[in-house]
């Protein structure tokens, strides 16, 4: 606790008084505002539940020469409803942070609402030459395929957290060169909030009319990890994938792979059809349950909850205005499956009203099917 006031009285406050002067300086200041009322019902237990989100996100940049660059990005978020006064820890939940420093904070909490300050974006940019170096708090992105990255160890996310397209950041240092027009060599150092360290490298290059990468390093002080990924195109189709293995240390454990592989089209009509799958060695053949895929926790070793995934989605803009897509998931040899349809609707340029539907079904051991529900929908204006 002492910590996290220190950390409130000597960093956030003076962001909020260097935003208060942006006009006078050069500070950029964008961001957005939303509100979503959510419905949740959870068949194991009977379980109706409600929340209404409040969420504002800001993003900070300054530069103090042309060759270095700050950067600040916050996210606050005002929760209330069942879920806060029901799900036990839930506010304890949202003030935890994975990262080396813990910059998470609660500022407000209640039986039934809790107000919780989130800093996922906080680095320093240095250029020099051909080489990047970044500092501090950053999101490092190696995905290439649009629902599950196996290449993505350092920030693994849930593709059914919609809320948060930024996605979370690690605390570390990057480190790029960039050795050509289509090449770029790059490594990493990230620390966790149990002091594990994860080292990695990449190379993208091009080849073939393809991106290319080829990575390796040393995941969470516990496994070694090699991958490769690739994007390119099969006539007028995008065609992409990632294949990762992780050697543990651990004796008696076996070494995983995880693999994906997608393409993606785009009709004259508008419409885009995009198909995904996923295979995960170390994943059960049988769907237990939906919980984690729910509550958007994810990481590389569990970017689904069964070994075989299929996805399929289609995009269609009725209007220019008005866009409506619908996503399906099944989890082979499982009786299991996803349905979430979504629509926007653009009310004013930086004004969207959407409607997001989860339905998750599955059959136990006990031949007993169940249904999940997740609905929601967002208000949310960008500034």
């Amino acid at each position: 606790m002492l910590y996290k006031s220190f950390f409130m009285k000597y960093l956030f406050l003076p962001i909020l008084l260097l935003l208060s002067f942006q006009v006078k300086s050069q500070i950029k200041a964008d961001g957005y505002v939303g509100t979503m009322p959510v419905w949740y019902y959870l068949d194991q237990p009977d379980m109706q539940m409600w929340e209404s989100v409040v969420h504002n996100r800001l993003n900070l940049s300054y530069d103090f020469s042309p060759s270095v660059i700050g950067v600040a990005q916050f996210r606050n978020r005002l929760i209330w409803g069942k879920t806060v006064k029901e799900i036990p820890g839930y506010s304890a939940l949202l003030d935890e942070d994975q990262g080396f420093l813990d910059m998470s904070f609660n500022l407000a909490s209640g039986q039934s609402t809790v107000l919780n300050l989130t800093i996922d974006r906080l680095w320093l940019d240095f250029y020099l030459g051909k080489l990047q170096l970044r500092i501090g708090r950053q999101r490092i992105n190696w995905g290439q395929s649009m629902v599950w990255n196996p290449n993505d160890i350092f920030n693994a996310y849930s593709f059914f957290d919609f809320d948060y397209p930024e996605r979370p950041g690690i605390d570390g240092v990057r480190l790029q060169l960039y050795t050509g027009m289509a090449s770029q060599a790059e490594a990493v150092v990230k620390i966790d909030r149990n002091n594990r360290k994860t080292i990695a490298g990449r190379y993208r290059f091009n080849a073939g009319s393809y991106d290319w990468q080829l990575l390796g390093g040393r995941l969470n002080d516990e496994d070694w990890v090699a991958g490769i990924g690739w994007s390119g195109h099969i006539g007028d189709a995008g065609f992409y994938g990632e294949n990762t293995l992780l050697f543990s240390d651990q004796k008696n454990e076996d070494e995983t792979f995880i693999s994906s592989v997608g393409a993606n089209y785009t009709f004259k009509s508008s419409l885009l059809l995009q198909v995904e799958g996923l295979y995960s060695s170390n994943l059960p053949e049988q769907v237990s349950g939906f919980t984690e895929l729910i509550s958007g926790q994810a990481s590389v070793r569990r970017l689904s909850v069964s070994r075989y995934s299929i996805f399929a989605s289609a995009e269609y803009p009725f209007t220019p205005l008005f866009t409506g897509s619908l996503s399906l998931m099944a989890f082979p040899p499982s009786e299991a499956f996803y349905f979430g349809p979504s629509f926007e609707y653009s009310i004013k340029p930086n004004l969207y009203l959407s409607t997001f539907l989860n339905l998750f079904v599955n059959r136990t051991d006990s031949n007993r099917k169940t249904t999940d529900f997740q609905g929601a929908l967002r208000l949310k204006w960008f500034f």
